[in-house]
């Protein structure tokens, strides 16, 4: 019987400073906590790829700076 109100699914149990606070769950917040999750997995696949990106960009750089230090190392002896 759909009387206009939203039928509660399920409970939403929250620890909110320290008191345990139950909320009723409609399909519709279910249905937004689902979108929010696969959006939030999103951002962190990104994120994860992005510091990737950064990690091999940085051992590029380090290994470049390792053979110029060599290089003005072995060129300051030479002279």
């Amino acid at each position: 019987m759909n009387n206009g109100k939203c039928e509660c699914i399920g409970v939403a149990t929250f620890n909110i400073n320290g008191e345990t606070k139950q909320f009723g769950l409609t399909t519709e917040d279910f249905d937004f906590l689902k979108e929010r999750e696969v959006k939030l997995q999103e951002r962190i696949d990104e994120t994860s790829k992005h510091l990737e990106h950064v990690a091999e960009e940085k051992a590029k750089l380090e290994n470049k700076l390792a053979v110029l230090s060599q290089s003005v190392a072995s060129s300051q002896v030479k002279v």
